[in-house]
């Protein structure tokens, strides 16, 4: 069993999904890294993990507290102290830094430890030269809501304004340092209430360092070493991944340059043979495709060009022969070769030579300005059933004459079309001309106008030889002549300039099967304008 090719963006999925993980597990690690740096450096204490423990260790049942474990928790150069539902100082890492008892009001000042505030204090008089102490403290909560409190003291800490609704009338000197973050100089306090297992309410105390500009420089120095990490791991990765890219699909499109090359100096059987993803198959395929489609269209042009010499040659002889016949009589004529009975027939001779000269001629010219993309149609809005009816009505004394009997079916109501009346004249010329030309006397020729539609239909029918099936197929291609059509007679170019009038009408001629009693029938499709 022939195994199946990967296809290209599969390989790339794949490969990208690769790259993706690696670089995603290289930043989770980088970034780790500098999480346990920037954590070693500004000693940030691990809160969740403190709360958990103390939680389960400080109860009522006396289970001890393991002091290793808890100022591993605390970090470097924090401390902590937990205080029991009497704000009691049950249990600090580092003992005789600060009091074991606070009360409420002093504990309501101590900031929240995810609030992370900032903490404005300004001094300024007031109207009255008195000195006064104004605290902004600003604050984002859980759903990053802005908050702003503000306190307004004079110089003995009594409260003159708020927006916080707090009741009392003055702060003690430890109540404003909490409030100020001042408490202990170097350290932010910072507060986590929680209940343990047994539902009693515990207050854990945080005091970290304050950030100097010292620690966030060295931060910063942390986050730039582990940047330029990340950059050399992505360069490094971006470097394989192109190579294997470029591995990939460097070949098959040298291959194609190669078969190319050797397309343009004149190569066209050169077909490729590549395996490897489904895409490049699938290009080189197509390649392959093109390759025997120019090959055969380019016989087919040798062919055609073979076909159009040998027409034109058919042509010349047209042409030549008239000439002939004309040179030969006149020279006959000038030569007084002839007597002069039979001098008018000769010249009569002359006259029709050189009147189907003329014709061949012309309609080699009508050809080739049709041919021409600048010619111009002089189109109009016409009723096209008196306009039929006024070409058969001035056709009609050619057609007795020659013993045609006509049967026109075409409607009273108008029905109107964009046409060149000149043009469309020659059509109906040609068709009913062939007619004449090809076929014996007792002819009958139908002409027939019908709307389908948005369409009118122009059925031009005659009971003559007929046109054989294989012929009909050709018949509106140029030089055919001879034996492709019915007779000899004519350039091969009539029916060629009526199919490009029809055209360029924005319409369609066509020979259909024929209706009862004709043998060939025309139909001429144009588009209604109403």
């Amino acid at each position: 069993m022939k195994k199946k090719k990967s296809r290209f963006y599969t390989i790339l999925v794949r490969n990208y999904i690769l790259f993706t993980g690696i670089i995603v597990i290289s930043i989770i690690c980088i970034l780790k890294s500098i999480n346990n740096q920037v954590r070693e450096i500004v000693g940030e204490p691990r809160v969740n993990e403190l709360v958990d423990y103390a939680s389960v260790t400080s109860n009522s049942e006396g289970n001890k507290i393991n002091e290793v474990h808890m100022k591993k928790l605390t970090g470097k150069d924090s401390f902590i102290q937990l205080l029991d539902k009497d704000n009691k100082v049950i249990y600090e890492t580092d003992p005789q830094k600060v009091n074991k008892i606070f009360s409420d009001k002093e504990l309501s000042c101590i900031h929240d430890y995810y609030d992370n505030p900032y903490i404005d204090i300004q001094k300024y008089k007031n109207d009255k030269g008195e000195k006064n102490i104004s605290v902004s403290i600003t604050y984002y909560d859980e759903e990053d809501n802005i908050h702003n409190k503000i306190y307004v003291v004079d110089e003995k800490l009594n409260l003159i304004y708020t927006n916080t609704g707090d009741t009392r009338k003055s702060f003690t000197k430890n109540e404003f340092k909490y409030l100020t973050g001042s408490y202990v100089k170097g350290y932010d306090i910072r507060k986590y209430s929680f209940k343990n297992k047994n539902d009693e309410k515990l207050t854990l105390l945080i005091y970290m360092p304050s950030h100097t500009k010292e620690i966030y420089k060295r931060i910063e120095l942390v986050q730039i070493t582990g940047f330029i990490a990340f950059l050399l791991v992505y360069i490094i990765l971006i470097i394989i991944f192109i190579c294997w890219l470029n591995q990939k699909v460097k070949k098959p499109i040298n291959i194609l340059n190669n078969a190319i090359v050797k397309f343009k100096n004149g190569e066209r059987e050169n077909y490729l043979q590549y395996n490897g993803p489904q895409e490049f198959c699938d290009i080189c395929n197509s390649f392959n495709d093109m390759s025997k489609k120019l090959y055969n269209s380019e016989k087919q042009r040798e062919n055609l060009e073979e076909d159009k010499q040998k027409m034109l040659a058919d042509i010349s002889h047209d042409l030549k022969t008239p000439i002939t016949v004309i040179k030969g009589y006149s020279k006959a004529i000038c030569d007084n070769l002839i007597s002069e009975e039979e001098k008018n027939q000769y010249l009569m001779t002359i006259y029709k030579k050189a009147d189907d000269l003329d014709e061949l001629i012309n309609t080699f010219h009508e050809y080739s300005k049709l041919e021409h993309p600048d010619y111009q149609f002089n189109f109009e809005k016409v009723d096209i059933c008196e306009y039929g009816r006024v070409y058969l009505a001035n056709k009609y004394e050619e057609l007795d004459i020659n013993g045609v009997e006509i049967d026109a079916d075409i409607p009273e109501e108008p029905i109107y079309c964009n046409i060149d009346k000149f043009q469309l004249k020659r059509v109906f010329e040609n068709i009913i001309n062939n007619s004449l030309k090809h076929n014996d006397k007792d002819l009958s020729i139908l002409f027939e106008v019908r709307r389908d539609k948005d369409k009118v239909k122009i059925n031009i029918a005659d009971n003559g030889y007929g046109i054989q099936k294989e012929v009909s197929k050709t018949i509106f291609e140029p030089f055919v002549v001879g034996e492709k059509s019915r007779t000899n007679k004519g350039s091969g170019l009539g029916l060629a300039i009526s199919k490009k009038i029809i055209e360029a009408h924005g319409g369609r001629i066509s020979i259909i099967d024929p209706r009862q009693n004709y043998k060939t029938e025309f139909e001429i499709v144009l588009s209604v304008k109403e």
